[in-house]
């Protein structure tokens, strides 16, 4: 919706991924494997030769020729949440079945609600090396990977998961989140379809489905999934801004500004809000309630440009250059390859008599956007003033040339097809 987004950084995709990212998984443990005639019959024949210790106080426990003992103590420990003696219990029986993918699994569990993420994440490359058709261990990887911010790591252990369990939805969700993270944002679009047909309410699913469909532009759909999430309650200012922002790319205006003026009222000291609102009265000819918002956005923050280029193109159209003057300078100088910024403060110094540097900012701005036939007729006029006549018929020239081309461009656009 803003004039400079051409400057804003790409974030997002990551960075407002992650804000969502807490809502979006469900309390899901990990996937820990149940140890069944397979590896009891391994441990059958096993006896205990030295015990290692886990948690303080712990005994080591009688050797005995049935093994299973190991593994009660390592649910034991997991049962009571000691972590360290079922990590122990896990290594122990790995000492002697290391190929036993599910035990890698189990360990893998204890390690990462220890903290010991990275041990973790090995164990379950091991436990998928060991046996591919392991769903529990690609499923304990994607998901870790996700919460660490490797989406691009998540994806296939997450895919693979899903191969093996299609109906594992945590496993999608988590796969949603990754691949916004990538910015696949079309397949994202797609798993997050599949989970709301079976969780339409779903506030979260409802927020990242927005941030895909924005992401690709798709601002209809965007609006739709919006109000959907809106209607659930819980409202926030950031969710009236997305609203607002999505309703404005769909050029309607005035509900984006009902949309902003719930925004600033849920969130009065967000200045990023009121800026929008602002921007909105703006875009609205509403100049004297803009001017108050934008008043108020450089009162909190006296270094906001792009508050400052509004205001001062407010008052340079309402034909106060001296009071515009030094917020487009402002501009200016935070947005310098801005087309925006240097051709309103050039007309700004044309108009209080700085003639040279008006003319100067107006050739900065046509050199960084040579299509905008404005440029070029300002400039123009400017050079004429000055008394250089040929630039300044040039330039016209350029201008009347890019209009011709503009209206061509409509004519044909708009001629009746066959």
């Amino acid at each position: 919706m803003y004039w400079l987004d051409r400057q804003e950084p790409e974030a997002v995709s990551v960075i407002c991924v992650s804000l969502f990212t807490a809502s979006y998984f469900r309390p899901v443990r990990e996937h820990k494997m149940v140890l069944r005639n397979n590896i009891k019959f391994l441990l059958l024949g096993v006896f205990a030769l030295s015990w290692p210790l886990g948690s303080a106080g712990q005994t080591q426990p009688a050797q005995t020729n049935n093994a299973l003992a190991f593994y009660e103590v390592a649910q034991a420990a997991e049962q009571k949440g000691d972590w360290a003696a079922a990590e122990n219990a896990w290594r122990w029986v790995l000492e002697t079945s290391p190929q036993e993918a599910r035990v890698w699994v189990n360990l893998g569990v204890a390690l990462n609600k220890q903290n010991k993420t990275d041990e973790a994440v090995k164990a379950w490359r091991q436990a998928v090396a060991l046996d591919a058709k392991l769903a529990g261990a690609y499923f304990n990887l994607g998901l870790t990977l996700t919460r660490q911010g490797d989406f691009a790591g998540a994806v296939n252990p997450l895919r693979q998961t899903l191969a093996l369990e299609p109906e594992n939805e945590a496993a999608r969700r988590a796969l949603a989140v990754s691949l916004v993270g990538v910015e696949k944002f079309p397949e994202a679009s797609r798993e997050i379809a599949r989970l709301l047909a079976h969780a339409p309410r779903d506030a979260g699913l409802l927020e990242l489905a927005a941030q895909c469909f924005a992401r690709q532009q798709r601002f209809a759909e965007t609006v739709i999934v919006l109000r959907r999430r809106l209607n659930l309650g819980a409202e926030t200012a950031q969710l009236w801004a997305q609203y607002g922002d999505s309703l404005d790319a769909l050029k309607r205006t005035p509900e984006a500004l009902e949309a902003y003026q719930k925004a600033v009222a849920l969130a009065p000291d967000d200045t990023a809000k009121r800026y929008g609102l602002g921007y909105l009265y703006w875009k609205q000819y509403r100049y004297d309630e803009a001017e108050k918002e934008l008043v108020e956005v450089l009162r909190r923050d006296p270094k906001d440009a792009r508050a400052a280029f509004t205001l001062g193109d407010l008052y340079l159209t309402k034909s106060d250059a001296p009071r515009a003057l030094p917020f487009l300078e402002q501009a200016a100088q935070a947005y310098p390859n801005e087309f925006d910024t240097r051709f309103a403060l050039g007309r700004a110094l044309l108009q209080t008599g700085a003639t040279a540097r008006g003319i100067e900012e107006l050739q900065a701005a046509v050199k960084l956007d040579e299509q905008i036939a404005d440029g070029h007729f300002q400039l123009g006029r400017a050079l004429i003033q000055a008394k250089r006549h040929e630039e300044g018929k040039r330039e016209l020239e350029r201008a009347r040339a890019l209009n011709e081309a503009k209206r061509a461009a409509e004519t044909e656009r708009f001629k009746p097809k066959p």
